[in-house]
């Protein structure tokens, strides 16, 4: 083999075997107080809550059609997201967010055991669980949450593909990549990051090997269904992405500095935690000149890798940034959900070499502590928001009342199961999936919007359609189209409930009709409320 294509190792041992990041007894601990975290953030959530989050309900009725790509995203994280309902329940939505990042924080750990050895990469994955993302905003999983995994284990792949250098590491990088860009564009940030460290850096005579563009073409197989299905489609979400990054007016570019601000604010904990470990163990601290190890600079990267880390940990943050300004782009705040994986592991490179002993037991607690005091204000707030606020938020509406409403009512005006709910994709959505017919949802707007739902469909089985006013127009195509009208009956009617965290507000009033084919149809009058 040429030394040119040689593996490069990872971290060179300094002699000795590797020191272990944590006695066996605190692995258990350690373990344990994480398979407490994820039974709290999966189990007590959906209890305290009224309805699914927005997301959540409108990844779900997407999912349940397995279609190869959707008019806002593509389709993995909504299939993975239908199979865990189906089997969990309420439960499945917030168990796969935890299991997201679980798997995530695996990936960092693996990663940073090569860059960094077996201590930093503890501290590094600890800290990590110090970024705001990880804690309130992954209960409601979306395809932010889905990529976190995927995001996480691209780093690692693309490390040990160019440490090892083996086809099955090319391989398995672009299965990687290929199931990410199935649940989200944006990963594609990382991809561009990572390849213009392969040419730019050095690696770049890897380029010249077989590896990376095995890695492509399995990329490209993976996610060739979802570009056939976006050909198809007219390049649905390409279209709503373009419209949702648009922004009127000067204040675009603003909105990216006021992006990069965002992130580093979800940093905060993170430094928090890192400063008051730091004043904990002061007293065990070497003194500052004893423990530089860096060169006559004293800190220095402690990596063999401080190219790729660095690439990694801040390159797709700032590269979206940059695109931002330079394209005028509205860039949302929660695009950098996934984006941060790695930070941990930057902040833990750059740790002294005698301080890491003397700071794993005071971060592991600082951790500790504040997953415990966001699990406290996360749940408070889940239970008394609405009263707080004043006003219910998304997910205190009163979703197993309205799903019992709506089958009320379609029972009494038809004896075929309810097939179809039509409707914004926030309403329909609510009512249709927690339904044990699975109706699929029909959304108001673009017909391509809903491709299962064809006049064929609706002549067969009829449709339930919900709005919050009784003005709407005609509705939704194709439900809307003049045959399909002429071939149902219509009936029309209302309801009203409470609102389940205020009884005492004004009821919640809802507009339905219901368009019911004439084989299916039932004599007796439908109830207008519950």
């Amino acid at each position: 083999m040429s030394a040119r294509f040689r593996p490069i190792p990872g971290p060179v041992p300094t002699g000795g075997p590797a020191p272990e990041a944590l006695p066996r007894a605190q692995w258990q601990q350690l373990l344990a107080f994480a398979l407490l975290y994820v039974l709290v953030w999966s189990v007590l959530p959906p209890r305290l809550l009224s309805s699914l989050p927005f997301d959540v309900v409108e990844s779900i009725s997407w999912g349940r059609e397995w279609q190869w790509g959707y008019y806002k995203h593509p389709p993995l994280a909504p299939w993975v997201l239908h199979l865990f309902y189906r089997a969990f329940g309420n439960v499945g939505p917030f168990l796969l967010s935890q299991l997201c990042i679980a798997a995530t924080l695996g990936f960092v750990w693996l990663t940073g055991r090569r860059l960094l050895g077996p201590q930093r990469a503890l501290l590094g994955t600890a800290l990590t669980m110090g970024v705001a993302f990880y804690t309130r905003p992954a209960l409601e999983f979306n395809h932010n949450v889905a990529q976190m995994p995927l995001w996480a284990g691209i780093g690692w792949a693309m490390l040990v593909a160019l440490q090892e250098g083996r086809p099955r590491h090319w391989l398995l990088l672009g299965l990687l990549g290929g199931l990410g860009m199935l649940t989200k564009y944006s990963i594609g940030i990382l991809l561009l990051c990572l390849g213009l460290y392969l040419l730019l850096g050095p690696q770049r005579a890897r380029l010249r090997g077989a590896g990376p563009w095995l890695a492509l073409a399995v990329l490209l197989a993976v996610l060739a269904p979802h570009l056939k299905w976006l050909w198809q489609s007219g390049w649905l979400p390409l279209t709503y992405m373009g419209e949702r990054s648009a922004t009127p007016g000067s204040s675009a570019r603003l909105a990216a500095l006021g992006f990069l601000a965002t992130q580093l604010l979800n940093h905060l904990p993170m430094l928090l935690v890192l400063l008051g470990a730091a004043l904990g163990a002061r007293r065990s601290l070497p003194a500052a000149g004893a423990a530089l190890t860096g060169g006559p600079r004293g800190y220095a990267l402690h990596t063999t890798w401080p190219g790729y880390l660095w690439c990694l940990a801040l390159g797709p943050g700032l590269l979206l940034t940059l695109l931002g300004l330079a394209l005028g782009l509205r860039i949302r705040d929660m695009w950098g959900m996934p984006m941060w994986a790695f930070s941990g592991l930057l902040v833990a490179a750059w740790l002294p070499g005698r301080w890491v002993a003397p700071l794993r037991t005071p971060v592991l607690r600082g951790t500790a502590a504040w997953l415990v005091l966001a699990t406290a204000l996360s749940l408070g707030y889940l239970a008394f928001g609405a009263q707080l606020r004043h006003k219910p938020a998304r997910t205190d509406w009163p979703q197993a009342a309205l799903a019992a409403q709506a089958a009320a009512t379609w029972d009494a005006l038809s004896h075929c199961p309810l097939d179809v709910v039509a409707g914004n994709y926030w309403l329909a959505g609510l009512v249709a999936v927690p339904l044990a017919q699975r109706p699929s949802v029909l959304v108001t707007g673009d017909a391509r919007f809903s491709p299962w739902v064809t006049p064929q469909r609706l002549l067969h089985g009829g449709a339930l359609w919900l709005r919050e006013d009784d003005e709407a127009p005609a509705p939704p195509a194709p439900l809307g189209d003049p045959t399909v009208l002429a071939a149902l009956q219509e009936h029309r009617g209302q309801w009203q409930l409470p609102w389940p965290h205020d009884a005492q507000a004004p009821a919640l009033t809802l507009h339905w009709r219901a368009y019911v084919p004439a084989r299916c149809s039932r004599a007796a009058p439908a109830p207008s409320n519950f």
